[in-house]
């Protein structure tokens, strides 16, 4: 037995001794394979990861360059950057010169029409402005007009286009709005994935992306800049003027609107165990009842729903498919509201899961709704949710509520909340439960 392990031993030191020998070991080539391929693999596991959140970031940025041309457009033929969005109805008919938007913030509609040689005198504008009315009939009873428009001498008005600078601080206030808008998006996006990553990665990532949006947020101000000089320039050789008809939409055109959804709302609300006045006051901040409402961001219909985000996340875990949204599935009213319903109670059930005070579930719910789970533990400097929901369960609702307002990382985010818990008090007032 001495013998033998004499004999190992020396063996083994003569294998030390002998480089070639080490040098060939099949098993260290193998361990120094193994870990080249684990490298090679995490390089482009990586690499896959960054170009698999660019995808998302530049579908995004596909939909602002559309919107783009369209408030170039409207500012060199109308004098503002008015487009259809959430807040605004925008119907352009080249036939008649004409414009008709519909403000559904402000409760207005305004009609402007370019005079031409049809329209040399007062009687000829005024019928040219009824003709539009009518050909716009349909829209404006769908927007809850029920009584019709006919504009006279006294309701119309001659106005000269001016390119002044309210104009051009709108749109670069909104053009960062849109950014930061898009920003949040990606953070829904990025925390909903179920993609196994190194979370450094995936913050580095995160950087990039939003450095890149806000490198093409630049583009765009200096882009619009250039051209709002230029249309200055082709304004003062060449005067615009418009005749305007401006009528105010009756408060009650927002109840006719909502009263068209009720029966679904009612029934989400049961179906979710989730209050109507918070489904209402969603809808009401998000779209002011228009079903075919379109954001930037790009969001669609009444609850104004992502397809990538919102509206994957509810395909996944609640209708069983893995897949975003088509924009025609969210424009159907009774699906748009079943998808925001359902989004709302992933929140509140399995992201926020844990809210012991119903008020402050409330907060939370809302403000992700906009935002995303990942910034509601931004908002009181955590990581993780589960860390979150604890911290919120050792402050009181109102606590909460003024933690939110100072601290979400969106201003947009926000003033989201602070609309949406507005209208939630008002829609609460006939009804008992306004809490989750």
């Amino acid at each position: 037995m001495i013998t033998l392990r004499n004999s190992i031993l020396c063996i083994a030191i003569n294998l030390c001794c002998v480089g070639n020998v080490a040098a060939n070991d099949p098993f260290a080539e193998l361990d120094h394979e193994v870990s080249q391929l684990s490298v090679d693999d995490s390089n482009e596991f990586n690499q896959w990861y960054a170009a698999h959140i660019n995808e998302f970031t530049q579908w995004q940025i596909a939909y602002l360059e559309d919107w783009d041309k369209q408030q170039q457009d409207s500012i060199a033929r109308w004098g503002d950057a008015k487009t259809s969005s959430q807040d605004l109805i925008v119907v352009v008919d080249n036939k008649s010169y004409s414009r008709t938007v519909i403000d559904l913030k402000n409760n207005q509609i305004t009609i402007d029409i370019k005079p031409n040689e049809s329209t040399v005198n007062k009687q000829q504008q005024l019928d040219s402005i009824n003709n539009v009315i009518a050909s716009n009939q349909e829209l404006l009873t769908s927007i809850g007009l029920t009584t019709p428009i006919t504009a006279k001498p006294d309701t119309t008005k001659v106005i000269d286009v001016k390119l002044d600078s309210d104009v051009i601080n709108h749109v670069q206030n909104t053009i960062k709005a849109q950014t930061e808008r898009q920003m949040s998006q990606l953070d829904i996006y990025t925390e909903q994935s179920e993609v196994l990553t190194d979370e450094a990665i995936k913050e580095q990532v995160l950087i990039e992306q939003k450095r890149v949006m806000k490198a093409h947020e630049l583009e765009r101000v200096a882009k619009l800049e250039d051209n709002f000089k230029k249309n200055q320039q082709t304004l003062a050789r060449a005067p615009i003027k418009l005749v305007q008809y401006r009528v105010d939409i009756p408060t009650s055109a927002i109840s006719e609107r909502a009263k068209n959804y009720m029966p679904y709302i009612y029934v989400e609300s049961v179906k979710q165990n989730l209050p109507a006045p918070l489904i209402l006051a969603i809808m009401h901040t998000e779209s002011h009842f228009n079903p075919k409402a379109k954001s930037h961001v790009p969001a669609f219909g009444l609850m104004q729903i992502v397809p990538n985000t919102a509206g994957h996340d509810v395909n996944k875990l609640y209708r069983g498919k893995d897949k975003p949204m088509s924009a025609n599935e969210l424009y159907n009213p009774q699906v748009n509201i079943e998808t925001g319903t359902a989004y709302l109670k992933i929140l509140k059930s399995r992201y926020l899961k844990g809210i012991k005070d119903p008020q402050s579930a409330t907060y939370a719910v809302i403000a992700a709704y906009n935002t995303g789970s990942g910034n509601i533990a931004k908002a009181f400097g955590l990581k993780s949710v589960n860390m979150t929901v604890k911290k919120i369960n050792t402050m009181s609702s109102q606590q909460v509520y003024q933690h939110l307002m100072t601290n979400l990382p969106y201003k947009e985010t926000r003033n989201y909340l602070e609309k949406v818990n507005s209208k939630l008090k008002t829609y609460s007032e006939k009804n008992k439960s306004s809490t989750i």
